[in-house]
């Protein structure tokens, strides 16, 4: 894990722990970029996670969906599409509209 994310995770403010909000997790999906969406048992832990937050807010698919294609836009050696459908059949049953 980069150094600067692990910062940005452990984050403390005056003792408590900060949790990261929903869209700083996508790129932990991905390993930064450098993998497919959940191919990894850690990427899909994160992708775990993800979820979990987003059921939590009660955030559906499309809202989900477009902030994964924006940051699908700045991993270059990623197929955008092929990404956007292997987490819809990740998260499809669980995330709704």
């Amino acid at each position: 894990m980069r150094l600067r994310n692990l910062c940005r995770r452990i984050g403390t403010m005056k003792g408590t722990i900060m949790k990261p909000d929903w869209n700083d997790l996508i790129a932990d999906c991905f390993c930064y970029g450098e993998r497919a969406f959940a191919e990894h048992p850690s990427d899909e832990e994160a992708a775990f996670q993800l979820l979990s937050q987003l059921r939590q807010r009660h955030i559906g698919w499309s809202t989900f969906s477009g902030e994964l294609e924006r940051q699908l836009d700045g991993m270059p050696k990623l197929n955008a599409k092929a990404e956007l459908a292997r987490a819809h059949l990740y998260f499809r049953k669980w995330l709704l509209d």
